[in-house]
Protein backbone atom coordinates (compact mmCIF):
# COMPACT_ATOMS: atom_id res chain seq x y z
CA UNK A 1 0.00 0.00 0.00
CA UNK A 2 0.99 3.61 -0.48
CA UNK A 3 -0.08 5.88 2.36
CA UNK A 4 -0.70 9.60 2.08
CA UNK A 5 -1.01 10.76 5.66
CA UNK A 6 -0.65 14.53 5.47
CA UNK A 7 -2.04 17.36 3.38
CA UNK A 8 1.38 17.63 1.68
CA UNK A 9 1.70 14.00 0.56
CA UNK A 10 1.34 13.25 -3.18
CA UNK A 11 1.97 10.46 -5.66
CA UNK A 12 3.55 11.85 -8.82
CA UNK A 13 4.44 10.34 -12.17
CA UNK A 14 7.42 11.64 -14.13
CA UNK A 15 7.17 10.86 -17.85
CA UNK A 16 9.84 11.25 -20.49
CA UNK A 17 10.23 10.15 -24.06
CA UNK A 18 10.01 11.29 -27.66
CA UNK A 19 6.25 10.71 -27.82
CA UNK A 20 4.42 10.45 -24.51
CA UNK A 21 0.90 9.01 -24.50
CA UNK A 22 0.25 7.61 -21.03
CA UNK A 23 -3.00 6.83 -19.23
CA UNK A 24 -3.07 6.57 -15.44
CA UNK A 25 -5.80 5.23 -13.19
CA UNK A 26 -5.50 5.47 -9.42
CA UNK A 27 -7.90 4.01 -6.85
CA UNK A 28 -7.78 4.68 -3.12
CA UNK A 29 -9.72 4.73 0.13
CA UNK A 30 -9.81 7.77 2.42
CA UNK A 31 -10.02 7.06 6.13
CA UNK A 32 -11.19 9.44 8.84
CA UNK A 33 -12.01 8.58 12.43
CA UNK A 34 -15.61 7.80 11.42
CA UNK A 35 -15.76 7.00 7.68
CA UNK A 36 -14.13 5.19 4.79
CA UNK A 37 -14.65 6.75 1.37
CA UNK A 38 -13.42 5.23 -1.90
CA UNK A 39 -12.07 7.47 -4.62
CA UNK A 40 -10.29 7.40 -7.94
CA UNK A 41 -8.58 9.62 -10.49
CA UNK A 42 -8.08 9.12 -14.23
CA UNK A 43 -5.24 11.08 -15.82
CA UNK A 44 -4.14 11.31 -19.47
CA UNK A 45 -0.55 12.51 -19.95
CA UNK A 46 0.68 13.69 -23.35
CA UNK A 47 4.03 15.38 -22.60
CA UNK A 48 7.30 14.76 -20.79
CA UNK A 49 6.44 16.24 -17.41
CA UNK A 50 5.80 15.64 -13.70
CA UNK A 51 2.12 15.01 -12.99
CA UNK A 52 0.31 14.52 -9.70
CA UNK A 53 -1.67 11.31 -10.15
CA UNK A 54 -2.90 10.99 -6.54
CA UNK A 55 -3.61 14.23 -4.72
CA UNK A 56 -3.17 14.94 -1.03
CA UNK A 57 -5.94 13.93 1.35
CA UNK A 58 -7.96 16.50 3.26
CA UNK A 59 -7.00 17.41 6.83
CA UNK A 60 -7.65 14.67 9.42
CA UNK A 61 -7.77 12.10 6.58
CA UNK A 62 -5.42 9.32 5.56
CA UNK A 63 -5.42 8.08 1.96
CA UNK A 64 -4.50 4.45 1.18
CA UNK A 65 -3.65 3.99 -2.51
CA UNK A 66 -4.95 0.55 -3.41
CA UNK A 67 -4.13 0.43 -7.13
CA UNK A 68 -2.16 2.48 -9.64
CA UNK A 69 -2.18 1.57 -13.35
CA UNK A 70 0.13 3.34 -15.82
CA UNK A 71 -0.21 2.40 -19.49
CA UNK A 72 1.96 3.48 -22.40
CA UNK A 73 -0.69 3.54 -25.11
CA UNK A 74 1.53 4.93 -27.87
CA UNK A 75 1.53 2.79 -31.02
CA UNK A 76 5.30 2.77 -31.55
CA UNK A 77 7.29 4.77 -28.93
CA UNK A 78 8.67 3.79 -25.53
CA UNK A 79 8.22 6.03 -22.51
CA UNK A 80 10.17 6.19 -19.26
CA UNK A 81 7.98 6.53 -16.17
CA UNK A 82 9.01 7.19 -12.59
CA UNK A 83 6.57 6.82 -9.70
CA UNK A 84 7.48 8.95 -6.71
CA UNK A 85 6.06 9.90 -3.34
CA UNK A 86 6.59 13.36 -1.92
CA UNK A 87 5.72 14.72 1.48
CA UNK A 88 6.07 18.30 0.28
CA UNK A 89 9.74 18.44 1.25
CA UNK A 90 11.38 15.17 0.25
CA UNK A 91 10.55 13.30 -2.95
CA UNK A 92 11.53 9.63 -3.17
CA UNK A 93 11.52 7.46 -6.28
CA UNK A 94 9.50 4.29 -5.74
CA UNK A 95 9.82 2.68 -9.18
CA UNK A 96 11.31 3.63 -12.55
CA UNK A 97 11.01 1.77 -15.83
CA UNK A 98 10.94 2.31 -19.57
CA UNK A 99 7.56 1.05 -20.77
CA UNK A 100 7.59 -0.30 -24.29
CA UNK A 101 4.62 0.16 -26.62
CA UNK A 102 1.35 -0.96 -24.99
CA UNK A 103 3.02 -2.02 -21.74
CA UNK A 104 1.41 -1.35 -18.35
CA UNK A 105 2.96 -0.69 -14.95
CA UNK A 106 0.67 -1.83 -12.15
CA UNK A 107 0.88 -1.22 -8.41
CA UNK A 108 -1.35 -2.97 -5.91
CA UNK A 109 -0.96 -4.51 -2.47
CA UNK A 110 1.42 -7.11 -3.93
CA UNK A 111 3.79 -4.40 -5.22
CA UNK A 112 4.83 -3.23 -8.68
CA UNK A 113 4.40 -5.41 -11.77
CA UNK A 114 4.84 -4.78 -15.48
CA UNK A 115 2.60 -6.32 -18.11
CA UNK A 116 3.62 -6.62 -21.75
CA UNK A 117 1.36 -5.76 -24.69
CA UNK A 118 -0.24 -9.22 -24.46
CA UNK A 119 -1.02 -8.93 -20.76
CA UNK A 120 1.75 -11.21 -19.50
CA UNK A 121 3.61 -10.08 -16.40
CA UNK A 122 7.37 -10.03 -16.51
CA UNK A 123 8.27 -8.16 -13.32
CA UNK A 124 6.55 -9.01 -10.10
Amino acid sequence: MLLLTSTSDLIQLITSGISVTVDVQASWIDFTSTTQTPGRTNTAIATSTTTTVVASPAGSTQRNVKRLMVRNKHASASCTVTVRHTDGTTAVELFKITLLTKETLSFDEEGFKVFDANGYTYIG
